[in-house]
This record gives C-alpha cells, sequence and structure tokens, in this order.
C-alpha cells in the first residue's frame, strides 16, 4: 500500500511552460563535462614555445625601476586553506554570522606549494585599449613594489569579487606554461593548449576560445608581436575590476596570413629573429590551414561588445611573432608541424594598486600559484597556496564534486556574497561527493552543516534555534557503516510557529502529522525519507505558514509517482520536492506539492550527462536550479528548476 499523507484544499492559476530547447555549442568542440573540467588533475601537454618577452616590452618614460612606499597590508582569509583532520563532520558557518570560519574536512591534503616569485621581471605590454582611444600600459607586480615581501603581502589579500572561469570547454586543454617558464624566466601568464595525444597528422590543433567572466571588450585588434588580441574588462558587485587578456588567436585564415606578410622586420640579417621568422613562416608556398586557420575562424567579438561569461570570443592559434615564431626553425618551417606552436596565452589582471608608476594594470596568477606549470600538482585544485585563487574551482551550480572541494573552496562564492540554494551530498563507493547550487539573491545570513551524526544534527539544531534559525532544507546519506548523516541547510525564522524531527519512524511521523497538520493545520515544508538498518525514517520541518495547502506523498514507485505527478501538475500545483528514498537496490520516490505560483520543471533518474544537458538547456533560458539530489552511487540526479 502506498504511503499518502493527507490533502488540504488548494487553489492556484496554471503557468505555462516553455519548450527545451537544445543549447548550440561551437563545431568541432569535445566538450568536457562542465562540472568536472575545473578540477581534474594536470595532464601532459604538447610543448609551448615561448621565452622571455622582448626588451622592447619595458616601462613607460622610460623608467627603469619603479619606487614606491606602500604600506603592508594584512593578508585576506585564506579561504583555500583548511585544516586537515579524521572529523566526519564538516562544519560551515557562513553569512554575516560567522563568515569566514575555518572548516574541518576528511582526507588527506595536497602537500603545501612553495611559491617561487611574484615579483617576477616580466612581463610589460604597452596596449591599445580601443574604447578609450589610448594606450594602456599592462605589467607585473615588479613594475610597481620594490620587493618581493611588499608585492607577496599584496598578493596575499587579494580575493576575486567575480566568478572566473577557465577560457575553454574542450577535454583535451590543459596549462602547460604557468606563472614562471620552466626555464625560470618570468611568464606572467597561463598558456593553455591541447595534450599531446591530441595532435597528429591533418588535425587541427585549435580549440574555442570563451570569455573568462562576464564584461566589456574594450581591445579586439591585430598586433604583429601579439597577433590577435582581445581584451575584456569585467566589473564585480562591489565595483573591483579586472581585464583578462586573450592572446595569439586566428582572425580569418587570409586576414591572418596578410598581417603576417606585412609585418615590420626589425633586422632582416638576423636569421634567429621570431619576426624574421614568422615572416618566413607566411611566405612559405601553400601555408596549411591546419596551422592558419579558416576563414570562419576569426574573432567573434569587437571592441564595444558585453560579453557573458562562457560566450565563445575566439579560436585558439598561433598569430603574431610572439605566438608561432618562438616554434619556428630559421627557415619559416614549424619546429612541430601538427600543432605550429598553437596555444592560448592567458592574462589575468587588476587595476593598478600605484598608477603613479605608470602600470594600469597588473598582472596576477589566476590559478593563485605563483609557480612553474612543471609542478603542476600546485595547479590542481586543492593544493594549499597562501594565495587566493581566482580561476573558480567549481561552478556555482556543480555536480559530483568531492566534498573537499566545497569545503576547501567555500569561501570562494560566499566571499561574493551567494549563498547555498540546495546541497545534496551522496556516495560514489566510499567517496562523498557534491551536487548543489550557490546562487545571488537569496538571505545573506543562513547556515549550513554538512555529513552530521544525528546527535550533531540535534546538537547545532539547538545552536541556531537559539538564534532564530529554521531548516530549510534536508539530505540524507549513509556513512561506511550504514549510519545517516544529515546535510542541513538553515534560514532564518520569521514569525510561523514550526516542528522539525529527524530519525522520526512512520508510526512518530504519523502521530505528528496529526498533532500538526490534522489538528493545529501547519503544512510540510521540508520532508525527506532515509533507510538505516534497512528500516525507514523521516525528517521534515512543519511551519504554521500555510498559503493554499499542500500535497506529499512518499514510499511511491515511479510509476505511480509519475502518474500522481502529471496530476498534481494539471491541477495546478508544483513539486517544491522530489525525494529519492534509497533502500539497497529498491528505490521508492516521494514529493511535496505546493500551489503553483512559478513556471518550473522537474525531472528524476537523470544520468550526469543527462543533467548536465538539461540544466545547460534550462539555465539558458532564465530557469535556476531549485533543489538537486545525487543517488545510486552518484550515478542518477532528481532536480527542480524555477523561474
Amino acid at each position: 500500500m502506498k504511503n499518502v499523507c493527507s490533502i488540504l484544499l488548494l487553489s492556484a492559476c496554471l503557468l505555462s511552460i516553455s519548450t527545451v530547447t537544445k543549447a548550440q555549442q561551437p563545431a568541432g568542440e569535445n566538450e568536457a563535462n562542465l562540472s568536472e573540467l575545473l578540477y581534474r588533475p594536470i595532464k601532459p601537454t604538447a610543448k609551448v614555445m615561448e621565452g622571455n618577452e622582448p626588451s622592447q616590452q619595458k616601462l613607460p618614460s622610460g623608467r627603469t625601476s619603479a619606487p614606491m612606499n606602500i604600506t603592508r597590508l594584512v593578508a585576506a582569509p585564506k579561504w583555500n586553506r583548511a585544516v586537515t583532520g579524521n572529523a566526519q563532520l564538516i562544519s560551515i558557518d557562513n553569512g554575516l554570522l560567522m563568515r569566514d570560519k575555518v572548516t574541518v574536512m576528511k582526507g588527506n591534503m595536497t602537500a603545501f606549494c612553495t611559491t617561487p616569485t611574484v615579483t617576477i621581471g616580466c612581463c610589460g605590454y604597452s596596449i591599445k585599449d580601443e574604447v578609450a582611444n589610448k594606450n594602456l600600459f599592462y605589467a607585473s607586480p615588479a613594475s610597481i613594489f620594490n620587493n618581493e615581501a611588499d608585492a607577496r603581502t599584496y598578493a596575499e589579500s587579494l580575493s576575486p569579487k567575480l566568478p572566473f572561469y577557465l577560457p575553454y570547454t574542450n577535454s583535451k586543454v590543459f596549462p602547460s606554461g604557468g606563472w614562471i617558464y620552466s626555464g625560470g624566466s618570468g611568464h606572467g601568464s597561463i598558456d593553455f593548449l591541447k595534450t599531446a595525444d591530441a595532435y597528429g597528422a591533418g588535425i587541427d590543433p585549435t580549440f574555442g576560445v570563451y570569455a573568462s567572466a562576464p564584461g566589456k571588450v574594450v581591445t579586439a585588434m591585430w598586433d604583429q608581436f601579439f597577433g590577435n588580441v582581445v581584451i575584456i574588462e569585467h566589473t564585480a558587485a562591489d565595483g573591483t575590476q579586472y581585464r583578462t587578456g586573450y592572446f595569439h588567436l586566428r582572425g580569418g585564415f587570409d586576414h591572418d596570413l596578410q598581417n603576417a606578410k606585412n609585418i615590420t622586420v626589425a633586422d632582416p640579417n638576423n636569421k634567429d629573429a621570431r619576426d624574421t621568422k614568422y615572416k618566413k613562416f607566411a611566405n612559405l608556398p601553400n601555408p596549411s590551414k591546419l596551422l592558419w586557420g579558416t576563414n570562419d575562424q576569426q574573432l567573434k567579438v569587437k571592441a564595444g561588445d558585453q560579453v557573458y561569461a562562457g560566450q565563445q570570443i575566439a579560436w585558439s592559434g598561433n598569430t603574431g611573432f610572439g605566438g608561432a615564431g618562438w616554434g619556428l626553425n630559421q627557415d619559416g618551417t614549424p619546429i612541430d608541424p601538427n600543432t605550429g606552436n598553437n596555444h592560448l596565452h592567458f592574462m589575468l589582471w587588476i587595476t593598478s594598486p600605484n598608477p603613479a608608476t605608470g602600470v594600469n594594470w597588473m598582472e596576477v596568477d589566476a590559478y593563485g600559484v605563483y609557480a612553474t606549470a612543471d609542478n603542476s600538482s600546485c595547479y590542481e585544485v586543492g593544493a594549499v597556496s597562501p594565495f587566493n585563487r581566482f580561476f573558480a574551482p567549481f561552478y556555482p551550480s556543480f555536480h559530483n564534486v568531492p566534498v573537499e572541494y566545497i569545503t576547501r573552496y567555500w569561501g570562494y562564492y560566499t566571499g561574493m556574497g551567494m549563498a547555498l540554494q540546495t546541497l545534496s551530498v551522496h556516495k560514489s563507493g566510499n567517496q562523498y561527493l557534491a551536487s548543489g547550487s550557490f546562487q545571488y539573491g537569496l538571505s545573506s545570513q543562513w547556515y549550513c552543516r554538512i555529513n552530521m551524526s544525528s546527535a550533531q544534527y540535534q546538537q547545532y539544531f539547538d545552536e541556531y534555534y537559539a538564534k532564530g534559525y529554521i531548516p530549510r532544507q534536508i539530505a540524507v546519506t549513509n556513512d561506511n557503516s550504514g549510519n545517516p548523516l544529515f546535510t542541513v541547510i538553515w534560514k532564518q525564522r520569521g514569525n510561523e510557529n514550526f516542528t522539525a524531527i529527524h530519525n522520526a519512524t512512520d508510526d512518530v511521523w504519523n502521530a505528528k502529522w496529526k498533532t500538526c497538520v490534522d489538528q493545529q493545520k501547519m503544512r510540510v515544508t521540508e520532508h525527506v525519507v532515509y533507510y538505516a538498518g534497512g528500516k525507514r525514517y523521516h525528517a521534515g520541518v512543519f511551519g504554521s505558514n500555510n498559503p493554499g495547502g499542500f500535497y506529499m506523498y512518499y514510499g511511491m514507485n515511479t510509476n505511480d509517482f509519475t502518474k500522481k505527478f502529471d496530476e498534481l501538475n494539471k491541477a495546478g500545483l508544483m513539486t517544491v520536492n522530489v525525494n529519492i528514498e534509497e533502500n539497497g537496490s529498491q528505490n521508492n520516490v516521494g514529493g511535496l506539492w505546493w500551489p503553483r505560483n512559478k513556471a518550473y520543471y522537474s525531472y528524476m533518474n537523470m544520468t550526469p550527462a543527462d543533467y548536465q544537458t538539461k540544466f545547460q538547456d534550462l539555465n539558458a533560458q532564465g530557469y535556476q536550479l531549485y533543489r538537486i539530489q545525487g543517488y545510486d552511487n552518484s550515478s542518477r540526479f532528481a532536480a527542480i528548476w524555477m523561474k
């Protein structure tokens, strides 16, 4: 017999729901799983051939040094550090109440990464800002700070005020050149290119280049050293400004070939000069379109355009003698005929802390490493560094991310004013994974605690109740002994009365239902079913705020639940929770419906790929993730989106 809870009368207006359309992807891309893209390990790449940038890139106005008196700053809290330990409880206090509290997490930590230097002797560039119609100077911290100690202290104080994402989605692309080249010379940027196994005769080495954050294109032009360049300015909610630069891009076969042939050669007698070799490269008979690109592979943006994070802006290339020039023989033929030194040279800048030095924008290591890429473990998510990472360690809406990454980088999104809308912790073997969503526009005062035992949940429930907080969402998984572990998000309590319980048997739940629903006319605001020792238990919240009633079912098989979902959807209700009740190989389903006042989608039994596709499609239509649950050893997802 299915378990059906009492039904109250309701009224609601029907809302139309849009048709789902498939999000378009650039042709020829081998797309990575977006949730996995940012934390997968470093892999061997083909060699990027670059070195010290040209000596012509000097400080403006003939400066040879950059004296600066700057007060030593107090370093910001290091949210990418964590205390190691074997505690099962992962504690997160956040919001205005307990911001930046150190977290506790399970597992071994990556060894601390020793950072060689912030004040590399490279690089400074004078680049035209096409919107402002003037040249601006972009330079390393060495052009601003007198010494490494002051530069490091300033770098340690920096934290991102808006998310930055990796500028590619191709699954074969990884970082190669780091803040410092393998030989120890300065770089001040990151080089991205495909792994060595991605190249071969007849295979185009390019990949799509995407805006790392939303912003305004200020430069999109040809430069004979950089080739095709795009620079985007980004402004955070608090007014902090950044710029990202994308160099050596493709701009169309005919365009790039003609500009390469027209470059000025400083010393035609110097056969080793990159400008000489690059011009010879352009004048080789039958230039390869695999190395130069096609006419369709042009810059996709122009100066003045507004772009969104993840918008394709270009294709990676080797343009400019600072690009292909490093990888050419004296006769202009490529050292590696399969790549032609195709790569993306990516830079991140912040506004100069001292414009009096003549520097407008200062280079920052987007990984927060300031090391060579040879020390690859330092570029992985989870590496311990004294500097904050600017590249997002995971997307704000994420799935199947190891819990330790969520806790390690907890402050990445919360420090930008985001709050946690939903969080599900689920297992893959003995590993705890997390799926959820940080979002803007939620209350700034809230709490979350992850993987609490029953006693710990009670302890923190009492503590937060005394502070005026009640559970908003509850998720339950099991430890390796089969005991329930609770992950709970608390919200500020309003004027409503409420009752919350956990580890309630069917009899206890039904008795509480009679008291709260039948007698006191409360409604269920949260409910999950879970199993421990083969026995069914309930956790939930009853609240006195009851606008129009509700429906709640649990213990249904999938077919019955689907029929009930269709019936209630037609009657004008929306699901606010779909709860998969895992019990070994047998999964039942429960649901909670309220009067519909929003457009929404609800899906279950999605594979990770299904979920990723739905997320991208619905996000493009303006829907936000409302609730998610991972189950079946993290191989399936149930989720609700609302708008």
